[in-house]
């Protein structure tokens, strides 16, 4: 048992030893450089030979293969600052102490630039804090020059995306519950980094822009989210709420209009229309939504009652005089209901008939 200890504090010693003394004049060159590689260079000019072969022949070779070499090497700087992008974000989660986000972005740094050795060691002590050993003495190994980076296949690239979307996302539906709208619309921005197409994750930022107040980029979030998915009608639902709370009325109930046709079977959709037909006007049509409200939710008395209330504006007394009814037949206790359906009847009951002699009289002449 000893020795065992013995051993991990001279695996420790060394990576730490690595990390403060011998590598940092590399790690600097290769944090704002390019990274001298052979291997790596000669990797390049046979990309750029390839390309050549394939876009020119004769005399133009030269030239298509400078062109080739010069697209490689701005593809490599690309990568190169996709890379330190993520290697800082890496280091802002560690700084918080966020280990599972921090290992999440210091792979994804590896991932668009295998050769950033700084990733590497800090991945190194990191896997040594998460007790991952193996990991950890495997990336020991690139940082002093034991391996060599290996580059994540496609598919393992698209696994990779996959998953860190899913956990930026997660991050900031979890800052979103706290009320933190900022982080959350960050963490909502790098999760549309590893998957830009993903509707969902587009929508939730937009609703991130609204809680805190920017109007103006929600809309446009909206309006993205609906060219990567248009058959989502409950973002066109939110979108309508948000149209209508900034003055966007007629626009708002365009957007929750087709958020019905979208979700015609959800009774949600058909109140939300309702409320909003009523708000403006138009009693003919919150009329209709809220019949397909009842009509879908029928054990739900609330719906009936409001119904009535919609029908009784009208001046539908017979048809709101049914529907406070069955608002009271599956809830008692309904008391608008019940005073409006007793309003009704008394107003019936006081409606003066048409005398009999009077009616002959008409009929007569």
């Amino acid at each position: 048992m000893p020795s065992t200890k013995f051993a991990l504090l001279n695996f420790a010693a060394l990576t730490v030893l690595i990390s403060t003394a011998a590598v940092p004049t590399a790690f600097a060159d290769n944090h704002s450089t390019a990274v001298k590689n052979p291997s790596a260079q000669a990797q390049l000019n046979e990309v750029g030979q390839e390309s050549a072969q394939e876009e020119a022949s004769g005399t133009d070779v030269e030239a298509a293969y400078a062109a080739a070499v010069e697209k490689a090497n701005a593809q490599r700087t690309l990568a190169q600052n996709q890379s330190l992008e993520h290697y800082d974000l890496a280091r802002y989660y560690w700084s918080r102490w966020n280990l599972k986000m921090a290992e999440i972005e210091y792979q994804a740094a590896i991932m668009y630039f295998p050769e950033l050795k700084v990733a590497h060691r800090d991945y190194c002590i990191l896997s040594m804090f998460t007790a991952h050993p193996s990991r950890s003495l495997a990336e020991l190994m690139m940082v002093v020059g034991l391996g060599e980076p290996i580059p994540f296949t496609d598919e393992e690239k698209v696994a990779f995306k996959k998953q860190a979307a899913k956990m930026h996302n997660q991050q900031g539906i979890a800052y979103g519950r706290k009320n933190r709208w900022d982080r959350a619309i960050s963490e909502f921005r790098w999760a549309l980094t590893y998957a830009p197409d993903n509707a969902a994750i587009e929508r939730s930022l937009a609703f991130s822009y609204a809680k805190k107040g920017d109007f103006e980029m929600a809309e446009k979030s909206y309006v993205r989210s609906f060219s990567e998915d248009p058959s989502d009608g409950y973002a066109h639902a939110d979108f309508a709420f948000l149209l209508a709370d900034n003055g966007g009325g007629d626009k708002a109930l365009k957007q929750l209009s087709e958020a019905v046709k979208l979700e015609p079977r959800d009774p949600a959709l058909h109140v939300d229309m309702g409320w909003m037909a009523e708000s403006k006007g138009d009693l003919k049509t919150a009329q209709t939504e809220f019949q397909q409200a009842v009509k879908l939710s029928p054990k739900h008395a609330g719906l009936w009652a409001h119904l009535g209330k919609v029908l009784e504006r009208e001046g539908k007394a017979q048809d709101a005089t049914n529907a406070y009814s069955e608002a009271l037949a599956l809830d008692p206790g309904q008391d608008e209901a019940k005073q409006r359906l007793d309003n009704l009847k008394n107003q019936k009951s006081e409606t003066p008939s048409t005398p009999a002699s009077a009616e002959n009289s008409r009929k007569e002449s």
